[in-house]
């Protein structure tokens, strides 16, 4: 089967009464019986749309099929659930068949997406960056991770004076909390005195 031409409303694909007496295979009263005889199962915005003013002429402009609406000044034009109607009320294999066909090639057929062109970009040159050598530099990391051993145990010192105890095993906690941060102070001055070099890296 030929697909109908396409004539599309506000971004929507729609069939006229001409389109599907053909595609069905009856003619064009036909349809227009059955939509009369049937008038209070169609509704107005889904199973069809009316078309009129500057929109029907924009149609008349456009579309190849304007012939059959030439002189018309109020257009029905069938969604899908509309032409579904149709296909009921005639009730033929053929109608059924086409129905499907129209679902799968026309209503619900997507445009396939034109490939986009691959563009080359150029490679991008490697950045220098002058940058410390800390990771590298053992002593550094060392004084590094002393503070941090620092730390951890100021944190297990605090964490045991919060627990019910002797005011003697408080005080003597206190008393060591004291010391580590002496500790800290010290492995701190000896952090910030060591100087890092410098290296060129690639980024």
């Amino acid at each position: 089967m030929q697909l109908p031409e396409t004539v599309e409303v506000k971004g929507m694909k729609v069939l006229t009464t001409r389109q599907i007496a053909e595609a069905y295979g009856v003619s064009k009263d036909k349809i227009i019986y059955n939509f009369n005889y049937n008038k209070d199962r169609y509704v107005l915005g889904k199973h069809y749309i009316e078309v009129f003013g500057e929109e029907l002429r924009r149609l008349k402009r456009t579309c190849e099929i304007q012939s059959s609406f030439k002189y018309a000044k109020t257009l029905y034009l069938w969604t899908e659930k509309g032409a579904l109607l149709h296909a009921k009320s005639l009730n033929t294999d053929k109608a059924w068949e086409v129905y499907d066909y129209l679902v799968d090639f026309y209503f619900r057929a997507k445009e396939e997406p034109k490939p986009v062109p691959k563009v080359k970009m150029p490679e991008p040159k490697p950045l220098m960056r002058t940058v410390v050598d800390v990771p590298d530099n053992p002593e550094i990391l060392s004084a590094i991770q002393k503070l941090k051993d620092d730390i951890t145990c100021m944190q297990v010192l605090l964490e045991g004076c919060k627990v019910y105890t002797s005011e003697e095993s408080y005080k003597e906690r206190r008393k060591s909390t004291a010391e580590v941060v002496q500790i800290i102070i010290n492995d701190m001055t000896r952090w910030l005195n060591l100087k890092p070099g410098l290296i060129q890296k690639q980024y």
